[in-house]
């Protein structure tokens, strides 16, 4: 099961190790997508680079001597578990105080974190009426901590945040709240429910769970 996107022959054949990619996959009986668009996106590959068999009828790809069946297969989030953390949570903040805005992400570069935040900032410099009422606050749970590109990202979003927070914080109000840390099921459930606003900004993703 593929949980990130397969993308069209254009830009997966661009890829030197496309064809090395496509046999691993092939060497599996089942190849699950989140939905059709990339399971189509993956035939379109293995019949255009390897030159497979490809059924599309019954989304079968025969290669060499395998057969591999492809699939689309949805993934969901437990509804009925984080309604009921939802529910029995205690109210933990005064809603007449603030607009809670909330972003909730591992902390990956695909997420949308610093164009989320910039987003945030242009809309206190042109909407001047959201400060000291707006509060976005942002959840980044640690991803891949010791990978130079994430430690690149957190640098640039600390600085991000200490930006907005420099230029619009007063004494009693401070625009955005940035915390990088887990969070139990319990708490982020309550937190979801209290919030009032919710962005979901990746700039490419799978089947995104916090959506």
């Amino acid at each position: 099961f593929l949980h990130i996107p397969f993308p069209p022959y254009d830009v997966f054949r661009l890829l030197p190790w496309d064809r090395e990619i496509l046999r691993g996959m092939l060497t599996c009986d089942l190849i699950g997508f989140h939905i059709p668009a990339y399971a189509q996106n993956f035939l379109d590959c293995a019949e255009r680079i390897l030159g497979a068999r490809v059924i599309r009828k019954e989304m079968l790809v025969e290669y060499g001597d395998r057969t591999s069946r492809v699939g689309a297969f949805p993934i969901g989030t437990e509804f009925d578990t984080y309604e009921s953390l939802a529910m029995a949570a205690p109210v933990q903040r005064d809603k007449q105080r603030e607009r809670l805005v909330l972003g909730v992400d591992r902390l990956d570069y695909t997420k949308g974190i610093p164009e989320r935040i910039s987003a945030f900032e242009r809309l206190l410099e042109r909407y001047p009426e959201h400060r000291e009422w707006a509060v976005l606050l942002q959840l980044a749970v640690p991803s891949r901590s010791q990978v130079q590109e994430y430690k690149l990202l957190k640098r640039e979003i600390d600085e991000l945040v200490g930006r907005v927070n420099g230029r619009f914080a007063t004494a009693d109000w401070s625009p955005i709240r940035y915390l990088y840390r887990s969070f139990s099921p319990q708490r982020l459930s309550a937190i979801y429910r209290d919030a009032d606003v919710a962005l979901v900004t990746p700039l490419r993703d799978g089947m995104n769970l916090v959506a």
